[in-house]
């Protein structure tokens, strides 16, 4: 084992390490009032920590630990979005390289967002989760100083937009939201093929619709005669 700044973990070791933290949900689901608690945080890192039983390695790790193996999972994930929009076929998806992509993609994919693909975005422009990056800040410390963090904010945004449009819910928003469960229980690269040919099966139908309406407006209204 390398020293304490630099704790390089064996597979097995990153195995244990992911499915340790998925247990503590507090640590990465806004949604739950007790993850603004930074003293059940805080807690939470130090049970993985005691777990581990890794000398060196304490709750401050535990956080750091996460945060590069996160900053690797949205590298990831940027790659496989790239290859998928490049337009090539699926055999030419990405496919991750880390042998702990999948594992870490069961518990965290809900919580990380992807930012859209934009010609004046910069090159390393990347997915970033919606996981506080003050998370280092887990573990109280008097020398310090604390971090606001965003996600509270984040998190009372969706409410306030879910209750606005509240009123015009029906059918296809359910089945909106089941398609979405549907997709996060597939291997990301099944879920990105299948998504595209959902979006492509609706422009298809959306094309037909426009074609018939020009046709329909032709017939009521023909062109004059010169």
């Amino acid at each position: 084992m390398s020293s304490q700044r630099g704790i390089k973990f064996n597979d097995s070791e990153t195995t244990r390490f992911l499915e340790l933290y998925s247990m503590e949900k507090v640590l990465y689901d806004p949604s739950l009032e007790k993850y603004r608690d930074r003293d059940l945080r805080a807690a939470a890192a130090k049970r993985i920590s005691h777990e581990l039983n890794i000398p060196g390695f304490g709750p401050k790790e535990v956080i750091s630990k996460f945060k590069n193996l996160r900053s690797s999972f949205c590298q990831e994930l940027k790659k496989i979005s790239d290859s998928a929009r490049s337009g090539k076929g699926t055999d030419d998806i990405y496919k991750p390289k880390v042998f702990w992509f999948d594992q870490m993609n069961s518990f965290i994919r809900p919580f990380v967002q992807q930012r859209p693909t934009q010609p004046n975005l910069a090159p390393n422009t990347q997915a970033t989760s919606t996981e506080s990056e003050s998370q280092n800040n887990t573990v109280p410390s008097r020398n310090k100083r604390k971090i606001k963090d965003p996600l509270p904010n984040a998190v009372d945004v969706l409410e306030k937009a879910t209750q606005h449009f509240s009123n015009t819910y029906d059918e296809f928003d359910l089945f909106g939201q089941t398609i979405a469960e549907q997709l996060r229980q597939l291997p990301l690269e099944i879920a990105l093929e299948t998504e595209e040919m959902l979006l492509s099966t609706v422009r298809k139908q959306r094309i037909k619709l426009a074609k018939k309406q020009t046709s329909n407006q032709q017939v009521r209204h023909p062109p004059s005669s010169a």
